[in-house]
């Protein structure tokens, strides 16, 4: 794989995410904002997003892999160093700045990083965070996948044999997040994504109108079956929502494989996402609390460029800090 290429596209569709995420967050797709209801945009904008956080999440999952030489515990080691402290210091934010009241058992397990298994059944749901939890969890699952299982045929079965379980247990009992099942099979695809270079090459380079029309007929499906109220958890949601993921996600891939993708902005929107993602609703509630903004179009767009510009450079200079402290520490992976 040529390492430029694929670092530009995929910094490039990262940065595209978090810029998306932003806008969200923002609720600049609120119906206020547009004058008239336009459900189901932002979910299908948030299915996007987050999906292709997830997709990239699986595709590094196996670079991560090949690069500890087998080592499950270096690979384990590697993503809670990185993933932890920060998220610790996120959740502390929400509780100590935003003043999210969380019993002791549900504080307990958000430590933990448990949200997605016990949410949101047996403690209460965190806004955003929540991501971070899904994103653990399948790091657990697969992980252990990744190191177990050899050939690709077999990680296939076993991964539709541990969502078929967790399935049926989240009917039976409640457990599991219902957007732990929205996202597992895209982790899965970012896996293959990199493990199948020949196929991965012949999807980027196939003719773009092809890709496109793909991408408009899934975003055709899955904004008709949003539309058609079915519920998370429902089988055609979780089917027409990846396939809308995937399909937006390569035709984006391909499209910043071209100069499109050599912005340098994409590089820092890259870098920046992640402390971003994890810090910029208590970031926004300081200032919209410190300006006196209360719900309305002045805080939408207030949040929307000047709150998302600062929230970027905060999460820029805090990645880059933060990479540097785990080398002087020796705990870079």
């Amino acid at each position: 794989m040529e390492k430029k290429s694929r670092l530009q596209e995929f910094e490039a569709l990262r940065g595209l995410s978090i810029l998306l995420l932003l806008a969200l967050h923002s609720e600049v797709f609120d119906a206020g904002v547009f004058g008239f209801e336009v459900d189901p945009l932002a979910q299908v904008v948030a299915s996007f997003l987050l999906g292709s956080f997830f997709f990239l999440a699986g595709f590094f999952a196996e670079y991560s892999r090949l690069k500890t030489d087998g080592n499950i515990i270096a690979f384990m080691k590697s993503k809670f160093i990185r993933i932890f402290p920060p998220y610790w210091f996120a959740l502390a934010l929400f509780i100590f700045v935003i003043q999210y009241t969380l019993k002791r058992f549900d504080t307990l397990m958000y430590v933990f990083n448990l949200q997605w298994l016990f949410s949101p059944v047996f403690i209460k749901p965190v806004l955003t965070i929540w991501y971070i939890s899904v994103l653990v969890g399948y790091y657990l699952i697969f992980g252990v996948l990744l190191f177990w299982v050899k050939s690709n045929r077999g990680m296939l079965v076993w991964s539709i044999i541990l969502f078929a379980a967790a399935y049926a247990t989240n009917f039976a009992t409640g457990l599991f997040e219902p957007r732990f099942f929205q996202y597992y099979f895209v982790f899965l695809a970012g896996i293959y994504f990199y493990r199948f270079e020949r196929e991965r090459n012949t999807l980027l380079g196939m003719n773009f109108l092809y890709k496109a029309v793909i991408a408009l007929i899934v975003l055709v499906l899955f904004w008709r079956v949003a539309s058609a109220g079915y519920g998370v958890l429902h089988w055609l949601f979780i089917l027409s929502a990846d396939l809308f993921i995937l399909g937006w996600s390569l035709m984006w891939l391909s499209i910043f494989r071209t100069r499109a993708g050599s912005w340098k902005g994409w590089a820092f929107l890259s870098t920046a996402s992640f402390f971003t993602y994890l810090y910029h609703r208590p970031i926004w509630y300081a200032l919209d609390s410190a300006l006196g903004l209360e719900s309305g179009i002045q805080k939408i767009f207030f949040n929307l460029i000047p709150g998302a510009m600062i929230a970027l450079v905060v999460g820029y200079f805090l990645q880059v800090g933060y990479t540097r402290l785990l080398a002087i520490l020796r705990l870079k992976g």
